[in-house]
């Protein structure tokens, strides 16, 4: 006997190696029976790669009811949620970066298609159904549940998981349900989801509105959390999480079609079109330049990972431990930070240097643009008749000087409606040309304080002397940190202690299979993660309904940690000697790197700074010349244009 469960027990098969049996505590009954005789008969070289499908059925006797069937071995397969959870991957998959996870997803996505392919649907899709080995390689097991399609009959999958269920199938009976690859696509959009984003559950988020949001209620009313629409149905995705936005646009569009709501002309993404999306993710991922275990899309700005560990203080993936020291001894043993800071001390700055134009006067004269003559004669006309209206204004204060106070504003009127605008318009566009060419001319002198003084040089130096001081720096501050680790000898063995312990397999008073699922969503998995602090941010804990729930998770804890014995011998924790290591390394690595690509920064910016102050002398001439030009086309509208200029602060 290799195993004992609800149903049966496995045993293996002397002198058949490769295949086990399952042995049911009790014979099965007539349907069970001819299902598993049909799936026996349709055994397929492609479906015994993918599954533990039954190859034959078992009787005691060959008339006989039937007890059990023999199937495939499954061997060095562990359950997926080892892979996708971040605290149980460092356990069971210590070496697996994003990039063998999206691996995963897609031989998940495979698997589903060569069991669809057959004409027969999972229908019980859930994490317990899925094992994957140590090279990404994916199996579907608990095959006996499927919905199994013989030709002449069709057997139904009885059972499920309301947490992997889509919204349709939500609160009805299981029973003799007839499923379809569509319903199994929602599953497995799910699984691929758990895999890219750490373990978490598309539906665990935050609910904006009143009362608990429960994951199966979220799945029924379509309320995907990460979605780019999750605002208006009333979600938020938890903190600490990678975003949908991270992921390539056409993956992305897959998870939304895959959640959106069930409609009768469209159908959720199929197995063939998460593979060949899953595929060409994995063909994009670039490698992040501060640590060799991040991967991340290539039209990413900037490695999401370390934005999130650095905001979460967890270690999504670990570098062993070995390959640590390798690149400790391949990557830096050769620098030698004084030839290094030699290197950036030998590039000289720019000159320091003031813009070729300092004041708005060009030392070349410059010929105002005269009037037309056909303005000029508007302007000899309206000359005239201002003194004719002057004149006539002049004789009748004379002649009814009790009047006076009404001819003056006659005059003024009448000035107004005779005159030829046409003057002032000019006059006009000539101003606004002039402070047009004024304001240009304060932006080129603003663009050159922000692109061609020796500031951007000053600053990347200083960030490169600070640098260096941190790499001065990091030997001591690794010893402070082994230090540490022996005072806090005991917290650190405690904390090793509790992440051993996981919240999936503990038994914990009223905590349903969708409370698990919360936490893990939220980053709870071990006793180590549980905190007050933790859990009250988690849908349906430390609120008054949930309030049995969180008291049960923190005794757990607290048993737990009344179970710890401290052992002052034992020296400190490997994986915590491991983290600190991998974070020197990592460190130095980035510092080394940054003082090495110096000399190069600098150059470019020295380089920059001169083309930037060519550019903009040439400009600001250009410009001068032009404010000049305006300021002297305005002159002839004035007899003296120092008027002009205390008038209007030039």
């Amino acid at each position: 006997m290799l195993g004992r469960g609800g149903e049966g027990t496995i045993h293996e098969i002397i002198d058949r190696p490769g295949f086990v049996a399952k042995i049911y505590h009790q014979p099965v009954g007539a349907d069970k029976a001819l299902k598993l005789e049909g799936m026996a008969r349709r055994a397929h070289s492609k479906l015994l790669e993918i599954a533990a499908w039954p190859v034959d059925v078992l009787r005691v006797h060959p008339n006989g009811p039937v007890h059990g069937f023999v199937m495939p071995k499954v061997s060095s397969y562990r359950e997926i949620h080892s892979l996708y959870g971040p605290a149980h991957r460092k356990k069971a998959f210590p070496q697996a970066d994003w990039s063998f996870l999206i691996h995963a997803a897609r031989n998940l996505a495979s698997a589903f298609e060569t069991i669809h392919a057959r004409g027969h649907v999972i229908g019980d899709v859930n994490p317990g159904n899925v094992v994957v080995s140590a090279q990404a390689l994916v199996k579907l097991i608990d095959c006996d549940s499927f919905q199994i399609d013989t030709g002449k009959r069709l057997f139904p999958c009885d059972v499920g998981v309301p947490q992997f269920t889509a919204p349709e199938l939500q609160d009805r009976s299981f029973h003799g349900l007839r499923r379809t690859p569509d319903h199994d696509n929602f599953g497995l959009a799910l699984l691929c989801f758990h895999l890219l984003f750490m373990g978490r559950h598309p539906f665990a988020g935050r609910y904006q509105g009143k009362g608990d949001m429960p994951i199966e209620r979220a799945i029924k009313e379509c309320r995907f959390a990460f979605s780019q629409h999750a605002a208006s149905h009333l979600m938020e995705a938890p903190p600490h999480t990678l975003s949908l936005a991270t992921l390539p646009q056409p993956v992305a569009q897959l998870f939304e079609r895959a959640f959106a709501p069930p409609h009768s002309n469209r159908s959720r993404p199929t197995a063939r079109e998460w593979l060949l999306a899953l595929e060409g993710l994995n063909s994009e991922l670039r490698l992040c330049r501060r640590s060799t275990v991040h991967k991340y899309p290539r039209h990413a700005s900037s490695c999401p990972w370390c934005a999130l560990e650095q905001a979460s203080g967890t270690l999504f993936f670990i570098a062993p431990t070995h390959s640590l020291a390798a690149n400790a001894a391949t990557n830096l043993a050769d620098f030698d930070l004084e030839s290094a800071w030699k290197r950036i001390k030998a590039l000289e700055p720019p000159p320091e240097k003031a813009p070729l134009v300092t004041v708005t006067t060009p030392t070349t004269p410059v010929t105002p643009t005269p009037l037309p003559e056909s303005l000029r004669q508007v302007r000899r006309y309206n000359a005239s008749k201002a003194i004719a209206i002057a004149v006539i204004a002049l004789i009748a204060i004379l002649i009814h000087p009790a009047l006076s106070w009404l001819w003056l504003p006659l005059a003024i009127v009448g000035w107004s409606l005779s005159r030829n605008n046409a003057v002032q318009r000019e006059y006009q566009r000539r101003r606004l040309a002039l402070f047009a060419a004024r304001r240009e001319l304060s932006d080129l002198r603003a663009a050159w304080q922000r692109s061609a003084t020796t500031r951007a040089f000053s600053e990347k130096l200083q960030a490169l002397r600070q640098l260096r001081e941190q790499h001065r720096a990091l030997a001591a501050e690794f010893q402070r940190g082994l230090q540490q680790l022996e005072t806090d000898q005991r917290q650190v063995q405690l904390r090793a202690f509790l992440e051993g312990h996981f919240v999936d397999a503990a038994r914990i008073p009223g905590l349903r299979a969708t409370d698990r699922m919360a936490l893990e969503s939220y980053g709870i998995e071990t006793a180590a993660d549980v905190t007050p602090a933790a859990i009250q941010v988690v849908p349906g804990f430390g609120q008054r309904l949930g309030q049995e729930r969180y008291e049960a998770l923190l005794t757990w804890r607290q048993t737990l940690e009344h179970q710890f014995r401290y052992n002052p011998d034992k020296g400190a924790n490997p994986a915590a000697l491991a983290n600190l290591r991998q974070h020197y390394v990592q460190h130095r690595q980035q510092i080394e790197r940054g003082l090495l690509a110096g000399p190069e920064e600098l150059a470019k910016i020295k380089i920059d700074i001169l083309k930037q102050r060519g550019q903009l002398d040439i400009a600001l001439i250009h410009q001068a010349m032009r404010e000049a030009q305006a300021q002297a086309d305005l002159r002839v509208f004035y007899p003296d244009i120092g008027i002009f200029r205390r008038y209007h602060g030039g």
